[in-house]
């Protein structure tokens, strides 16, 4: 089946726009592909119904199919009797609807973007449909007034006409319906091949000069230049391209310029179309290769940065995780001795103090024998949360640095402001309530010890006697009674 996706949907600009389109494809092929022995070299008009098919997904094809159909009608009126006319229309919107049936059985992509589908296309349209209608439009044909030529030249007229024109204008009318994938930013080389093409293309085409230099100036050698098309412009510019030089081609041939030399005329419209074919699938087909092998790099690099995105989300929460306590969820041990570090550095170079806090819950053993592991564990994160909560600075740590010791990392701070957390800190864990007979107030609650120090530039001592000095002051508080705030190098009370 053809691609799932949002699906567009006609509207009245497009029942407009159909018919008129199908309409000027007529008169573009009569005036460029229509030779005086009225021979058509290329049909292009079946392609517009398909195009809106596929483009489409084959929503309202029978109003579409209705459209085109009465187009071809008026256009076939002025050529054919109306019986023969009536006929070829039917005949042409036949051999559009099995293109299309056969692409959608087939599972080709609406807009050819892969070289599979425009294989498929291939085979489904230029060789089975447009195949199957000249085996009935030649039918039709032999009935006419003044038709000499047998059974099988009518088909194959019909067969090789038509299958050209939609592979050479199904694509390009895709590509023009289609958003641009890639902007392309022309070159001076750019500028140079196209004015070379341009000139090449007028001296082989107009019959200006049968030979340059020596040599022989014949339409392929522009095959070149569109192999260089679809190399920097892809399949939009090429299939235009392929489009004009196909009608070019067919234009100059059936005006009598020859520019595949001189021949009969059944040959030289055989030579037209062979170029045709082989512009064709070889400009288009290099151009949906190049493209789908674009398309192909782009997934893999889209895929190769989520990957590294989840990569670095995944290294991201494992740094989280190796920096966190599993218990309380603030920082740990690890994390803690990493931030004293910087922190010491910076105050070092700046010139400003740091505060350490470090706080152990009183009697916490007996709590933990007492009322058990799990209920241990639980004032452990009520602890936590206090602190989390009077730690409001966003350059401040909390951490977890031990057993029931935590350590408050408070940057930039005098001993007034660390001496008024640390007491508030004190205090907001005395007011949790949380019972403990074996304590001597009844509740759970916490000893603080408190230094604050500003290293000196220059200075080489480590964050160690920060530490150490924040340790002694704890000592002291737990010396002292617990349930209190001690100041390091502050008098004995």
């Amino acid at each position: 089946m053809l691609a799932a996706m949002t699906q567009p949907r006609p509207g009245w600009p497009t029942f407009l726009a159909l018919p008129l389109l199908h309409f000027l494809s007529v008169k573009l092929t009569f005036l460029c592909a229509y030779s005086p022995e009225n021979e058509v070299v290329v049909w292009l008009p079946n392609a517009v119904l398909l195009a809106a098919l596929l483009h489409y997904r084959g929503q309202r094809g029978w109003l579409l199919a209705t459209l085109t159909f009465s187009s071809d009608l008026v256009a076939n009126l002025p050529v054919f009797p109306a019986r023969q006319a009536a006929l070829l229309s039917l005949i042409n919107v036949a051999e559009v609807t099995l293109t299309y049936l056969l692409m959608r059985r087939a599972g080709v992509s609406p807009g050819l973007e892969r070289i599979q589908d425009l294989g498929k296309f291939v085979v489904s349209g230029p060789l089975i449909g447009a195949l199957c209608g000249g085996l009935l439009a030649g039918t039709v044909l032999r009935t006419l007034d003044g038709v000499s030529a047998p059974y099988p030249t009518l088909v194959l007229l019909w067969w090789f006409g038509d299958g050209l024109g939609l592979l050479i204008y199904t694509p390009l009318l895709l590509a023009l319906v289609q958003p641009a994938r890639e902007t392309v930013r022309l070159r001076w080389q750019d500028g140079a091949v196209l004015l070379f093409t341009v000139a090449l293309a007028w001296l082989i085409l107009s019959g200006q000069a049968e030979k340059l230099g020596g040599v022989s100036l014949t339409p392929n050698l522009l095959l070149p230049s569109v192999l260089y098309m679809a190399v920097r412009f892809g399949t939009r510019w090429t299939s235009l391209a392929v489009a004009l030089i196909s009608l070019a081609t067919a234009r100059a041939q059936t005006t009598g310029h020859q520019p595949f030399g001189d021949a009969p005329p059944h040959e030289l419209i055989l030579r037209t179309q062979e170029f045709i074919l082989t512009l064709s699938i070889v400009g288009m087909g290099f151009a949906v290769l190049l493209s789908e092998q674009r398309a192909l790099t782009r997934g893999l690099e889209d895929k190769v940065r989520e990957r590294t995105q989840k990569l670095e989300e995944s290294n991201s929460k494992l740094g989280a995780l190796s920096a966190t306590d599993g218990l309380t969820g603030i920082a740990n041990r690890r994390r803690f001795d990493e931030f004293l570090s910087s922190e010491w550095s910076h105050a070092r170079q700046s010139g400003q103090s740091l505060a350490l806090a470090l706080l152990d819950v009183d009697l916490f053993k007996k709590y933990n024998d007492h009322y058990g592991h799990q209920a241990g564990d639980d004032c452990l994160r009520l602890v936590a949360q206090v602190l989390n909560a009077n730690v409001r600075r966003a350059g401040d740590l909390v951490a977890r640095y031990g057993g029931e010791e935590f350590a408050l990392v408070a940057v930039a701070a005098d001993e007034p402001s660390a001496l008024a957390m640390s007491h508030n800190i004190c205090q907001a864990i005395q007011d949790l309530g949380q019972a403990h007979v074996l304590s001597p107030f009844g509740v759970v609650t916490a000893s603080i010890g408190v230094a604050v120090l500003t290293p000196a530039p220059g200075d080489e001592d480590s964050h160690e006697a920060l530490i150490r000095q924040a340790d002694q002051a704890l000592y002291q508080a737990k010396a002292r009674g617990r349930n209190q705030v001690v100041l390091a190098g502050a008098p004995s009370a």
